[in-house]
């Protein structure tokens, strides 16, 4: 009888131990495997609607491959689509979970900036601009130039390089001369599309 009951208080310990670890999220039901929840920000370089998978550069530039289902809502001014509706170049930030497999995916993703947007800031001219290194920020993917007439402006590298100006990017050393094509944001303010 007295072993009856030690048992029974082990069991009913372990139960409320469990019961209390399910409801902080630590344990899911038999099989699940659930975290919490990160959101990965960054451009949306890729959709492979096969595979069912976003690839997203983030601006650490990191890039990360997150699956999404048919449920996955996509977020843009408060109104909801399917993913169909995004395009490369979209910066989005998607709250990324983990399956029982381990792999990432995600049932949300936010729209801050769509990339017809973003492509209508600068305008469609081409400018071209030269002149020396003075910074170079790897982590912000940016450099400053300053020019002929001694004004310094900003130049970003867009989160969708090509392989090529993010490898020149690398290289770039400051006092480097160096001529660069892109869009003029402002005055101060440049968007790389290449190196010249």
């Amino acid at each position: 009888m007295r072993a009856t009951k030690h048992l029974a208080v082990v069991l009913a310990l372990t139960f409320l131990v469990l019961a209390g670890c399910s409801e902080i999220g630590q344990f899911g039901l038999p099989g699940d495997y659930e975290s919490i929840s990160n959101d990965i920000v960054g451009e949306v370089r890729d959709i492979d609607t096969r595979a069912r998978e976003i690839e997203i550069r983030a601006n650490s530039g990191r890039t990360t491959r997150i699956r999404y289902d048919i449920d996955t809502q996509v977020i843009y001014r408060q109104r909801n689509y399917s993913v169909a509706n995004l395009e490369r170049g979209d910066y989005v930030a998607a709250r990324v979970q983990q399956d029982r497999d381990g792999r990432n995916y995600t049932s949300t993703i936010t729209v801050r900036e769509a990339a017809q947007d973003r492509a209508s800031i600068g305008g469609n001219r081409l400018d071209r601009i030269e002149g020396r290194i003075e910074y170079i920020d790897s982590r912000r993917g940016t450099f400053e130039i300053r020019d002929s007439r001694n004004r310094l402006t900003v130049v970003s590298v867009p989160f969708n390089a090509p392989r090529g100006v993010v490898d020149r990017f690398n290289r770039l050393k400051n006092g480097d001369e160096v001529r660069v094509e892109g869009y003029a944001v402002s005055s101060d303010r440049f968007d790389l599309e290449s190196f010249l």
